[in-house]
């Protein structure tokens, strides 16, 4: 009997455009790695758009780990003065978690000023795993500060992203993650997925339900060079001044 040969099956690959933030809510990054790191690039890009067209953004740190250079990369090669770009990107960090709560509570009067429509709190749980907190005041100190960053996302209409871990790693942990999610009203859930010989990230988009893996558009590229080329290639050739929609929806 002659062997039947099937087709192959398109890889299932998820639109980028379509899991953008949008505005006037929260939107939660998560992933693995410490405090979701593998989701950080799609924060970092998010904020390359936005300052590409001329926004300011607000980069709430409270994981410890910021560095500029990554927002860099995002850039196209072919962007001249992209360091001035980093003017307009605004970064608190925290080293307690009542300063971390501080920086939150004074977003709304920044705003005032800045009027940015992009905020990143980058590993906003962290701070409040403190042993020298207690579970209560964690509780309690989380509770106000996405009750805060709600109300500015609504007032505003600012999009504000926050990058967690998908898995709780104790009791505490578990609470604290429940408290993000239930102030969330989109979330991005990345995690690593075995197709053929290789690792490629998978990523699961709610409420809408759409999935697939991130494109990869050559071996070993990272996302950072990906929204790079996308940029240079489809955006900045020919440059639209709306092109923050691409980026916060309306």
């Amino acid at each position: 009997m002659r062997k039947k040969h099937y087709p192959a099956i398109r890889e299932q690959v998820i639109d980028e455009r379509l899991i953008v933030p949008q505005r006037g809510g929260i939107y939660r990054l998560c992933g693995s790695g410490f405090a979701g790191k593998n989701m950080r690039p799609y924060a970092e890009a998010w904020v390359a758009l936005a300052l590409m067209n001329g926004q300011y953004v607000h980069w709430i740190d409270g994981a410890c780990r910021f560095n500029p250079a990554r927002i860099l990369q995002c850039f196209p090669e072919t962007l001249p003065d992209a360091n001035q770009l980093l003017r307009n990107l605004f970064i608190g960090r925290g080293f307690t978690v009542h300063q971390f709560t501080s920086l939150i509570q004074r977003i709304a009067s920044e705003l005032a000023i800045t009027n940015a429509k992009l905020i990143i709190i980058d590993g906003p749980i962290v701070m409040h795993l403190d042993s020298q907190v207690n579970n209560r005041e964690a509780r309690t100190l989380l509770k106000q500060s996405m009750a805060t960053l709600s109300q500015i996302a609504e007032e505003n209409n600012v999009a504000v992203v926050v990058i967690t871990a998908t898995k709780a790693y104790s009791e505490r942990h578990k609470l604290l993650l429940g408290i993000v999610d239930n102030h969330c009203n989109q979330k991005l859930l990345g995690r690593r997925k075995r197709q053929g010989k290789a690792t490629k990230m998978w990523l699961v988009h709610q409420p809408s339900g759409c999935s697939g893996f991130r494109e990869e558009w050559q071996d070993q590229e990272t996302l950072q060079q990906t929204y790079s080329r996308i940029l240079h290639q489809q955006l900045w050739s020919r440059f639209d001044p709306d092109v923050a929609d691409l980026v916060l929806l309306e």
